[in-house]
């Protein structure tokens, strides 16, 4: 969660570039959308939360799929 939350204070720092700002989304996109068993239920809560629509849409994706794999 520690780096999670790392990457979400240079994300809300003006002084950040753009370039850096979206390496970060596409990093976290990824992971999510291809190896998102890599982090914890509530790390996926908290990101299916965040301002930036590509990564709630992302973590809500991982989510359904635990839940759908949870009623197997």
């Amino acid at each position: 969660m520690a780096t999670l939350e790392a990457f979400r204070t240079v994300l809300d720092d003006a002084r950040t570039p753009e370039i850096i700002r979206n390496h970060i989304i596409d990093s976290l996109q990824y992971a999510l959308r291809n190896h998102g068993q890599i982090f914890t239920s509530k790390e996926v809560e908290w990101l299916a939360r965040w301002d930036d629509a590509r990564i709630p849409v992302a973590a809500t994706r991982e989510l359904q799929k635990r839940m759908t794999r949870g009623a197997d």
